[in-house]
């Protein structure tokens, strides 16, 4: 019986030896787990709480005076006027740490009523109806109510709500007048222009237009009545309308001159063109009529000159135009001056064999298809109003290959013999 009580009092001894060890082993860890927490975050706060604008110190991170922190990040990048939350590290004591700073607003913003009065129609900021707005977040205005009515005259009283990033609103109540906008905008500048034909105008240029009301008022100009081709006065017109209704207008007076001698471009020759058909065509004339009349034109009135310029047909057709003296290029490109000024369909062709002479005509289709259009006088005469291409070849051939060009290179062209009498 005593040697059974006195194992039963070692096992007794040895478990409580073994619970003391467990204990120390237990009491060691939360220990070292304490001294731990001590080391590494004991010196700072983990989350650091600031108002919107305010600045972010070192101070604020640590939990006493004495500890040395120094950002890692560069707070000055934080955008401390925008709510959220941002990472900061630093070092404190010689080791790193970081924590979580919370930018909030909880401030309302604040602002002071601004009455307006306004014209009907004109769009209303709420904003500009509060004056001295403070937060320390941006803030936005907007009305409490979406269907206050601002088209009526009178006197409307309306709430205008404040809300800033951290969501708080502030509601200010104020007053807008809405009165009859009855001032017309102002149109400023235009004035009457000089031009030679052929000349671009820019009709804004110079012109403002300004209201009462309106920032962005569209200027409208009519110059519909304006012929760059023809000389003579014409009557442009300016309008402006403002959102109200109101509206203005200023006529000034275009003067197309003829144009200076030695100056020419496309408009300047078209018009000399239209001249000339003014004197040998008429309205009641066939397309067929007026291209003969143009062929004769050029035949009996350009004198033969046997050089030019011949890298422009434009500069070829001013000088046919006006000198009334030239070669086969003159002759060329006069009568498609005037054929372009009819509207006539014609195509430019180039000799292709040059070592005899160089040569040019047209291709001109007056409906029933391409022929061979010549205006150029040649020895011997001829006629060289609307051929076929086996026309134009007999002649060609019997005058050192005078018509020689790349068929292929051109419009299919009639094989039909044309039908017209001419003027012998």
């Amino acid at each position: 019986m005593s040697t059974r009580k006195s194992r039963a009092a070692k096992m007794r001894r040895f478990r409580k030896m073994l619970m003391e060890v467990i204990a120390f082993e237990v009491g060691l860890l939360v220990l070292l787990s304490l001294s731990y927490t001590l080391i590494a975050g004991g010196k700072y706060y983990k989350k650091v709480i600031i108002q919107a604008g305010a600045p972010v110190k070192e101070e604020l991170f640590k939990k006493k005076d004495k500890y040395d922190l120094a950002f890692i990040t560069n707070v000055a990048e934080i955008t401390k006027d925008v709510p959220g939350d941002y990472e900061v590290e630093f070092k404190i004591d010689g080791k790193e740490g970081k924590s979580k700073l919370k930018v909030v607003d909880t401030t309302k913003p604040s602002g002071t009523a601004n009455p307006q009065t306004v014209y009907n129609g004109a769009e209303i900021d709420p904003m500009s109806l509060v004056t001295d707005v403070k937060d320390n977040t941006l803030v936005s205005a907007s009305f409490k109510k979406d269907d206050y009515d601002f088209k009526t005259l009178g006197e409307k009283q309306v709430v205008v709500v404040l809300t800033d990033l951290g969501l708080n609103k502030t509601e200010i109540e104020t007053s807008v007048t809405i009165a009859e906008d009855k001032e017309p905008p102002v149109i400023t500048g235009a004035q009457d222009i000089e031009v030679n034909i052929g000349d671009t105008i820019a009709y804004k240029d110079g012109v403002s237009v300004s209201d009462n009301l309106d920032n962005n008022i569209e200027l409208q100009i009519d110059n519909s009545q304006v012929n760059m081709k023809r000389p003579g006065d014409y009557k442009v017109t300016y309008t402006a309308a403002d959102s109200a209704g109101n509206s203005s207008f200023e006529v000034i007076k275009v003067t197309v001159k003829e144009p200076e001698e030695g100056v020419y471009n496309e408009d300047i020759v078209a018009y000399l063109a239209e001249k000339v058909l003014d004197q040998i065509t008429t309205s009641d004339m066939t397309d067929t009529q007026k291209a003969y009349e143009i062929y004769k034109w050029c035949r009996n009135n350009i004198a033969y000159v046997n050089t030019s310029d011949k890298d422009d047909w434009v500069k070829g057709a001013y000088q046919g135009l006006t000198t009334r003296k030239g070669d086969c290029f003159i002759y060329f490109s006069t009568a498609k001056a005037m054929l372009n000024a009819l509207g006539l369909d014609n195509v430019d062709i180039v000799k292709s064999d040059t070592s005899h002479s160089a040569h040019y005509w047209s291709l001109l289709n007056l409906g029933t298809g391409y022929y061979h259009y010549d205006a150029t006088p040649r020895k011997g005469g001829g006629q060289f109003f609307m051929l076929t291409d086996e026309e134009l070849e007999a002649y060609s051939s019997a005058h050192n290959n005078s018509h020689i060009f790349e068929s292929g290179n051109y419009p299919e062209r009639a094989t039909g013999k044309f039908d017209i009498a001419y003027d012998k």
